[in-house]
């Protein structure tokens, strides 16, 4: 009889403690941007980037942002790279210089390229494509900052950039007006996560808690932006 009773103590303290966890699990609103899906989407899958539109913007907003500090979107290696979980196993320089010398010149060829090429082609983007790699290649090495097409730039995008990559120089000051980007963008859970799990902010005075009340509630998680980093 006492084991029984030990035992039903012990599932309603566990079941209590397993209520109690999910009332007080909070989710916070994350807006939706037309290029959120690059995010986690699969990015061989994607139709919304394969539009030359599409390409421009991201485009002329990572000039805007700067090319140069973006460098660990793609991990470089002497004969490969990886880019969004996509393993290409041939030179990073070598695959954008060649892709740029065998457009439209079947003779130079070879089958990687020749696919390459005949999918933009069947997708309606490889000219956009072409202009793009060509003044990538045109950039690299260059120290100063290329002009962006102010029409085509997106500045809800740079200024997610900005965030995520831009912190040579964080501070607490940096970290608030960060916040207030997110917040004032509709990306709450983003938000939220620069408070409590991004590793970079970790040491930062803030205070979380009032700044956490600023934050609109939703009833189910969404995929933010700014993941968390610390797990």
């Amino acid at each position: 009889m006492k084991s029984i009773l030990v035992f039903l103590i012990c599932s309603i303290v566990l079941t209590s403690c397993v209520k109690k966890e999910k009332r007080e699990a909070t989710f916070y609103a994350e807006h939706k941007a037309s290029f959120s899906a690059l995010r986690h989407g699969d990015w061989t899958k994607n139709t919304w980037i394969r539009k030359p539109t599409n390409l421009k913007m991201i485009h002329e907003s990572f000039k805007r942002f700067g090319y140069d500090k973006l460098e660990n979107l793609i991990i470089k290696r002497e004969n490969a790279f990886l880019i969004e979980g996509i393993y290409i196993k041939r030179n990073f320089k070598s695959v954008m210089d060649s892709l740029e010398l065998t457009y439209n010149t079947p003779d130079l060829q070879s089958k990687y390229y020749t696919e390459f090429w005949e999918r933009r082609k069947a997708e309606k983007n490889d000219a956009m494509v072409y202009a793009i790699l060509k003044e990538f290649n045109a950039l690299q090495g260059d120290t100063l900052q290329p002009i962006s097409e102010r029409e085509f730039v997106n500045d809800t995008l740079v200024n997610l950039l900005a965030i995520e990559f831009d912190n040579d120089n964080l501070n607490s000051e940096k970290a608030k007006k960060d916040f207030e980007v997110l917040k004032t963008y509709g990306f709450h859970q983003s938000a939220y996560n620069l408070l409590y799990e991004r590793f970079e902010y970790s040491e930062l005075e803030l205070d979380r808690e009032r700044l956490e009340q600023e934050l609109t509630k939703t009833k189910a998680f969404q995929s933010p932006w700014l993941t968390d980093n610390q797990k």
